[in-house]
């Protein structure tokens, strides 16, 4: 029986948050090594988390329809200012001051971070990062719902049935297997499947559904997990196609994920290849295929251009993709299309 290797704590791997763990990550923007999300968010790295949250805070506020919107943004900017009172009533400054930022962002796009922050007065924006020094943000972000959640019976009303399908991904245009290939799929191709629909599955959690907001880190992300995208490798059964990509996760220098996020993964890859239904197994699979496939023409077509929100406030949280070539992109697009002709002509659980 081999025995555990014992790693002693010294200057070169211990994290430098907390000073007592080893370190398993090292932050892409000031090279700070650590060991767990709570460090990363501690008080001592907040100059490099905090504009990644501010991204995530105008966006979220986005979402929300313009009054509602307005509303959520002046309690953030008079956050700092008020008291501790249970009465909600504005007093008569207040009241001036939801006029006056209500007149501010009337007939401004709130998709837009660039037009907002322009809106906001210097002080505004410094008590908006204080906000961000002195709040727990994420709890302002609710958690994504997947779109492979929904599970029905086999026959069910057909306005449910478009209700759920409306929230999916619109499924390419796919081949016939037999326009690619005259020769029967390889056994490994259905563990290969099970590898790229993991390694989307982790990505699409992780950006917690924004992520065609990032759909270049997205790309990235999901190429570093996926070998069978990456290197072509190919997979002899289905445990290790899914622990592929959770060692790499926990390899990675910047992700962090844990048992918790591995228990979420496979319960979301087997709702994923189950399908809404008995009948329609291979759905969600062509779903999440096209979607990753839409991801990838992003990448390969889609010009970056920087705005002034995001000169200002760079986002370090992620790396820049680090996808070889146009040509690298292309060649996991032609895998995405194989395996979506092979899930439709052959996929069964």
């Amino acid at each position: 029986m081999s025995k555990a290797k014992i790693i002693e704590l010294d200057a070169t791997n211990t994290c430098e948050i907390c000073d007592n763990a080893l370190s398993k990550y090292s932050c892409p923007k000031c090279h700070v090594k650590y060991c767990s999300l709570t460090c990363y968010q501690s008080e001592k790295h907040l100059q490099c988390s905090e504009e990644f949250y501010k991204k995530c805070i105008i966006e979220e506020l986005a979402l929300e329809n313009n009054e509602e919107a307005k509303k959520k943004m002046l309690e953030i900017l008079k956050r700092n200012h008020l008291n501790d009172e249970e009465d909600s009533e504005l007093d008569s400054d207040d009241e001036d001051d939801v006029a006056d930022i209500t007149n501010r962002l009337a007939g401004v796009d709130l998709d837009n971070a660039d037009q907002v922050w322009e809106k906001l007065t210097e002080d505004e924006q410094q008590e908006f990062i204080a906000f961000l020094k002195s709040e727990d943000v994420t709890k302002l972000i609710p958690s994504w719902d997947p779109w492979w959640l929904h599970r029905s019976k086999n026959v069910e009303e057909v306005n449910s049935s478009q209700e759920y399908k409306s929230k999916c991904p619109q499924i390419v245009k796919i081949k016939n297997f037999r326009d690619i290939s005259k020769r029967d799929p390889a056994n490994c191709v259905k563990y290969n499947l099970v590898n790229v629909l993991a390694a989307y599955a982790f990505a699409t959690r992780y950006f917690n559904g924004e992520y065609y907001d990032f759909y270049k880190e997205v790309v990235s992300c999901v190429v570093a997990l996926s070998l069978c995208l990456k290197v072509n490798q190919n997979f002899e059964d289905f445990k290790t196609a899914l622990k592929s990509v959770q060692v790499l996760c926990t390899e990675s220098d910047w992700i962090v994920a844990d048992l918790e996020n591995f228990q979420l993964l496979r319960e979301d890859l087997d709702k994923i290849m189950k399908g809404p239904n008995n009948n329609e197994q291979n759905f969600y699979i062509l779903c999440a295929l096209s979607d990753l496939h839409k991801l990838l023409n992003l990448a390969l077509t889609k010009k970056e251009q920087k705005s002034t929100f995001s000169k200002n406030f760079s986002n370090d949280h992620f790396p820049e993709v680090k996808l070889e070539s146009k040509n690298k992109i292309k060649t996991c697009l032609r895998k995405v299309e194989y395996l979506l002709s092979f899930a439709k002509d052959f996929y069964t659980l």
